[in-house]
This record gives C-alpha cells, structure tokens and sequence, in this order.
C-alpha cells in the first residue's frame, strides 16, 4: 500500500492538520475508530495513513464495503465457510476478510449499511475477539484493528432503531469526523494545485495554469462529491487543455451556470438519454443473472465487470437476489 501515508494527505487548513496529528498519535492503538464524512472526503485514504504508520504496516489492510455486498452474503465474506456449508459453497471452504486481517486492520467502509441482523454477529467478534466459519464450530481467535467509515450521521440512525447502539459504542472510541470540501477552501486550492501537476504527468500533458474566472467558478462551487470529484474534474480540465465540460457540474449548478434556453434542451435531451440507458443497463444485468442462475462471479465476469460492481449496480437498481438464489 504504498503512497497511502500521513505526508501524502494533501491539506492546508487547520481542521485536516489537526485530524491528522490526532490519527498519528492513536496509529499504534488497539481501540476502534469510526470516521465520519460525506463520500468522497477521503474515508479509505486516512484509514489506510493510519495503518501505515502503524506497528501493524507490515500486516494485511482488507477492507469490505458494506453497503455493496447483498445481505445473503455478507456473513460469508466476513465470516469465511466451511466446505459444504451451503449450496455453491468452494471446494475446501473461504477464508473470511476478518480472518485476513488477523494481526493487521480491518476496514469497515459504509459500516451504516450493514444489515441489523449482522451488527450482532459483528459485535460479538469485536467483543470476544474470536470468529467462526459459517458451517463450522471451531473458534479461530483473531487480533485486528477495526476502523469503520460512513457517510451517515450513526448517533441518528441508533435514535431510528437502525442501527445498534451497542455497536455504536463499540465502533466510536476514537470518533474523527471529515469536514466537507466545500467548508474549507484553503484545501481546494491546494488540491487543484496538486491534481493538476499529477494529471498533467499521468496525461502526458502540457502543465497550464487556470485562468482566473475558471478558478473563481472551482472556489465557489459547492463539491458535492469532495475531494473525489474534484479529482475527476481536474483530470477532464487536463484532457482539454484548460477547459471544463459542463457536463461535470451537478445538474442544479449546471442550470444555474447555463441559463441559456439551449443549454436547458440540452439538459433535458441529456436526462432523456441517461434514463435509457440505465434502463438497457438494469435488463442485461437481470439476464446475465437469469443466465448464470445467480452465480454472481460467473455473471459478473460475462459483463467484464468486478463482483463489488456487480454488487453495487444490483443494489443501484433494487434486484432482487436474495429470493433469487
């Protein structure tokens, strides 16, 4: 996991310098953390810093979205299986990702997601430190670091009963919460500076500079997507030598942006076609299921797709596997 370090963090507000300087001095700590922030403010990244400067760097970092993975498999991609333990189980049985992360960290990305009936399950390992494969009764001990991420506010999904308050404590002894990018500019300034330099030598490309009034229009947009789609935004300014498609903005400030009758057929033409094409999406998908008899792998693989794709576009488009199977 190289490149995912503290130094690496571009950032030059007071807010972020803190988060950091907070995360290296609980690197070497056994107890949980559970970071807090919008999607694409770099969860994943400052949980892979913190195992990097930590006395377990040389260990295994897994991570598992769970939001992504349906409920009827989730257990088995923690937990791992037996040889036999249900139909279509592996010759020999899985290894579960918390048995993969024995002596290293365990990343719980989207932990809010996780399926009630599982928070239990999950608790238990974190209490006794120990698992057990699916189909089987032997206790495996396990020594992991835990550190969850979510796009959610947790405190308020416990008040809804959606979320285990026990677990919630478990998870939230070292609470960091990542402010969004649209709330400290000093950030956005340098993270242009540095995609551009980056994109442009990944690109091939000539490194320009942005003129003033596209700058203007980047400081006072309000990054819905952080500092992912800044990125994307930055690399598309890049492949155009200096401009930016439209396109990129979100549709509210793309209409506020264009006020031009034309540009709002565009718009409209543009969502037209974006609603068809999900639709050919969602069908070809239920028939390489239907096909593969929800053999998830196989139909992934005739879609060249990865599974964790496969598992995000099923859950995109609310198919149903679970009844399915």
């Amino acid at each position: 996991m190289e490149g995912y370090n503290f130094e690496n963090i571009i950032c030059k507000s007071e807010e972020m310098k803190s988060i950091i300087n907070n995360c290296k001095k609980v690197a070497n700590s056994p107890s949980t953390i559970l970071i807090e922030g919008e999607s694409g403010t770099g969860k994943e990244v400052l949980a892979k810093a913190i195992h990097n400067y930590s006395n377990r760097k040389n260990n295994n970092f897994v991570a598992i979205n769970c939001g992504a993975i349906p409920k009827n498999l989730i257990e088995s991609e923690l937990f791992g299986y037996e040889e036999g333990a249900f139909t279509g189980s592996r010759k020999g049985g899985s290894i579960g990702k918390i048995e993969l992360a024995n002596n290293g960290t365990l990343f719980l990305d989207e932990i809010g997601d996780m399926p009630f009936d599982m928070q239990v399950k999950l608790l238990r390992v974190l209490q006794e430190e120990k698992v057990i494969r699916i189909g089987g009764n032997k206790e495996i001990p396990v020594n992991m670091r835990v550190i969850a991420a979510t796009n959610k506010n947790l405190k308020e999904e416990v008040k809804r009963g959606k979320f285990r308050d026990d677990l919630y404590y478990r998870l939230c002894v070292i609470p960091v919460v990542i402010p969004p990018l649209r709330d400290r500019k000093e950030d956005i300034l340098e993270l242009i500076d540095y995609f551009l330099v980056d994109k442009s030598k990944k690109l091939n490309k000539p490194f320009r500079k942005l003129d003033k009034e596209l700058l203007e229009k980047l400081l006072s947009y309000s990054w819905p997507g952080n500092v992912r789609e800044l990125e994307n935004i930055i690399e598309n300014i890049v492949n155009l030598d200096g401009k930016m498609s439209i396109e990129l903005l979100n549709e509210e400030e793309r209409m506020e942006y264009c006020k031009k009758d034309k540009c709002r057929k565009y718009l409209l033409y543009k969502r037209m076609n974006e609603f068809n094409l999900k639709k050919v999406e969602e069908s070809t998908i239920k028939k390489a299921l239907d096909y593969y008899n929800y053999n998830l792998t196989r139909a992934a693989k005739s879609l060249g797709i990865s599974r964790n794709t496969l598992y995000l576009k099923i859950k995109k488009y609310n198919i149903d596997i679970e009844n399915s199977v």
